[in-house]
């Protein structure tokens, strides 16, 4: 039935000629199926909101849009002192934020310190997780923050850090307005206040976000003065929208509805890279996954070119190690589990479990770009372990219901993914499977796995500048997460991305951010 009505749908648009763009020619309109969590991006740790808050807030650095190159963004330029252990950033002349204050080295060391110390009086009750993630705690290694003049801002660290300029680069770690945040930081999460080429007009919760062009934006001026995110959790809806002409584009549809929108000419469907991994996590603190038998157990009782094969869609290939391919760690000699049912019954039956156990699996309703059908994962993972005797009940949450009960470690096993951040493989090993990420209510690392030969791998990658010697560091740790399995890796695909054709300058990031300044209406011959 569901290939019937996508054939159906392609010649409806195709009929129809999908439209000629928004009503109004300055607005962009762009539908996905869940809305943002929050809009203070040192709070959120999910792409939907910090897709949204990246438009609104730049930090020091930031990304060239289709590339993990780093160039300047609040900074104009930069250099490092003392083997790496302090950096001097010189800010450029005369950028206010949206409210009209300035943008000055007060205002990064203002946003820091509130992330670095937990006693700051503007940090709140929401943990920093990508702070303490990526800079390991609080402080972490930025042991001072300091300001030289109005225009030039120091960094001193605990050690050299060979992600630092990276890890600045991401959207969390974006400056806000001290002014807007002292007034009132639970507004702040709601419409925050930076530098960045648009402004937050409006946000009705689970329906849309309202951006309006930023008036003190010195950089580009946006085409689109308006971008209206929708958030519209029926995708088949999202389609029918698309035919409608009332969007102009679709984030994170179904391959199979990307397939079919892929043979229409009044649209295009982009595919960003592969830079991404979706993974069953195993908690290591709710028995029985304490036992390594039983999670080898779970690693080979998963058929995942099954998965792969019958869930996802052009650009998808099954999960050999944590990292996509080409990132630093990647190189590791080892495979995924093959799909061995009897090898799982008898480490099972070896861990003590002769007639399997029970437990629960966790996720989320939303789909995301590495799971793009949750519940249809969900139930292909709960058919696969059942052959081996492990019953599953599956546990499903609205998203920022699920993201706060993964972190506290309610789940015996959750289905996740990540969405690589900067390009690093210490952003996706250290993020997702380093001991200082499994700090309950705050952690990122699901599995609460605490392995310390892996955390000294970690911590001698970040302090390596030479790139040699870190890719060697992260294939040793690749090596240790694949023999521990505390977590199964299932799949890296590229992420489809759908708009008409009669939108032009989209273009594709890794991180699936969108920047939507760049884009403007095509000409018309």
């Amino acid at each position: 039935m569901k290939r019937v009505l996508g054939a159906l749908l392609v010649l409806a648009l195709a009929g129809c000629g999908g439209g000629h763009g928004s009503v109004n020619s300055s607005t962009l309109v762009q539908a996905r199926v869940k809305d943002a969590v929050s809009l203070d991006p040192a709070v959120a740790t999910d792409g939907l909101s910090l897709n949204v808050s990246i438009e609104v807030m730049r930090g020091l650095l930031k990304f060239k849009p289709g590339s993990f190159d780093v160039e300047g963004a609040l900074a104009k330029d930069w250099h490092a002192g003392d083997g790496g252990k302090t950096w001097i950033f010189n800010l450029r002349p005369d950028l206010k934020f949206s409210d009209g204050t300035a943008v000055d080295a007060a205002a990064v060391k203002f946003n820091f310190d509130r992330w670095r110390e937990p006693k700051n009086p503007y940090a709140g009750t929401q943990p920093f997780s990508y702070y303490i993630s990526m800079f390991g705690g609080q402080p972490g290694i930025i042991k001072d923050v300091s300001v030289l003049s109005p225009s030039s801002v120091k960094f001193t660290l605990t050690t050299p850090f060979g992600p630092f300029l990276r890890d600045l680069a991401m959207p969390s770690f974006a400056i806000g307005s001290p002014a807007a945040i002292k007034a009132d930081p639970q507004k702040f999460a709601q419409q925050p206040v930076g530098y960045g080429p648009y402004t937050v007009a409006e946000w009705v919760h689970d329906d849309h976000i309202t951006l309006k062009a930023n008036p003190g934006y010195t950089d580009a001026k946006p085409a689109y003065q308006t971008v209206v995110i929708r958030d519209i959790p029926d995708q088949a809806t999202s389609v029918l929208e698309l035919q409608k002409g009332s969007i102009d584009g679709l984030s994170d549809p179904r391959p199979e509805d990307a397939k079919s929108l892929a043979a229409v000419g009044a649209l295009h469907v982009y595919q960003q890279p592969a830079n991404n991994v979706a993974y069953l996590a195993l908690n290591l603190e709710r028995k029985p996954f304490g036992d390594l038998r039983v999670r080898q157990a779970m690693a080979y009782a998963l058929d995942l070119h099954a998965i792969v094969q019958d869930l996802y869609g052009k650009g998808a290939q099954v999960a050999d190690t944590w990292v996509p391919v080409g990132m630093d760690g990647s190189a590791a000699p080892v495979q995924a589990y093959p799909h061995d049912v009897v090898k799982a019954k008898a480490l099972l039956a070896a861990a003590g479990f002769p007639h399997g156990f029970s437990t629960e699996l966790y996720y989320g309703t939303a789909p995301r770009p590495y799971l793009p059908e949750p519940q249809r994962i969900a139930e292909a993972i709960q058919a696969q372990l059942k052959q081996a005797g492990i019953n599953v009940t599956l546990s499903p949450f609205e998203w920022a219901v699920y993201l706060q009960k993964i972190k506290n470690g309610e789940h015996p096993m959750c289905l996740i993914g990540w969405t690589g951040d900067n390009g690093d493989a210490d952003n996706f090993l250290y993020t997702l499977l380093d001991r200082d990420s499994a700090v309950k209510g705050a952690a990122q690392n699901y599995s609460f796995w605490r392995d310390p030969a892996f955390h000294a791998l970690m911590i001698e990658g970040q302090r390596t500048v030479d790139e040699s010697k870190r890719k060697a560091l992260y294939e040793r740790a690749v090596a240790i997460v694949h023999a521990d399995v505390p977590a199964i890796p299932i799949v890296h695909t590229t992420v489809p991305v759908v708009w008409k054709t009669s939108v032009s300058g989209y273009v594709p990031n890794a991180d699936t951010i969108i920047y939507y300044e760049l884009m403007h209406p095509a000409e018309t011959k």
